[in-house]
């Protein structure tokens, strides 16, 4: 005799398999979607008229965002009429001098000095610190006064708040994370690498 089951049961017996659905509905709508990023006031390393943009939300205190930076700096160098990179913020929370070495970076790039700043401030990352930021303008020769000025200022703050704001507009929840083309890079820097070469 065939068992007949009531809606409510149904309804429970099916439930995983809608959920796998309207999963897998998200993820192929997410798919091949350009997204929406704003890069107007963003740092920018390789060609402009380059085919291949490269947007990447990064941390400076972050280990895997360290070597991404090394990979894709390395691209860039390589292959400068290739890639356009464009750098966002998107400084973590439980990493104590994130927020304020992307100020640094900030503050630096009023003087012209983004890239090299954000390569020091990689390079230094296990030793970040209010006066590690000043000992780094000094290594780039910048105008101490007006670094500290900028550091400081709202503008420079306001700007690596958007970055984070647009970040999680985008649903990043962590570090490095790649737009190639504006669509989602689902993979790590050394996948980036590998997708390239």
């Amino acid at each position: 005799m065939q068992k007949s089951y009531s809606l409510k049961q149904l309804k429970q017996m099916y439930k995983p398999v809608y959920i796998i659905i309207i999963s897998l509905t998200l993820f192929i709508l997410s798919c091949g979607v350009e997204q929406n990023i704003n890069i107007n006031n963003s740092a920018m390393a390789g060609s402009q008229a380059a085919p291949t943009e490269i947007i990447i939300f990064s941390d400076f205190q972050c280990p895997f965002c360290k070597k991404a930076a090394r990979t894709v700096r390395r691209m860039v160098k390589t292959h400068p009429n290739r890639f356009k990179v464009y750098f966002k913020h998107f400084p973590l929370s439980y990493h104590q001098f994130a927020f304020r070495a992307a100020c640094a970076s900030e503050a630096a790039r009023l003087q012209g000095k983004f890239w090299e700043m954000h390569d020091l401030l990689f390079a230094y990352s296990d030793e970040l610190s209010e006066d590690t930021f000043i000992e780094l303008a000094g290594k780039l020769n910048l105008n101490i006064e007006k670094f500290n000025e900028d550091i400081n200022s709202g503008a420079v703050s306001e700007k690596v708040n958007a970055d984070k704001a647009e970040g999680e507009r985008l649903k990043i929840s962590g570090t490095p994370y790649f737009f190639v083309n504006r669509q989602p890079f689902h993979g790590s820097y050394v996948d980036l690498q590998t997708e390239f070469n």
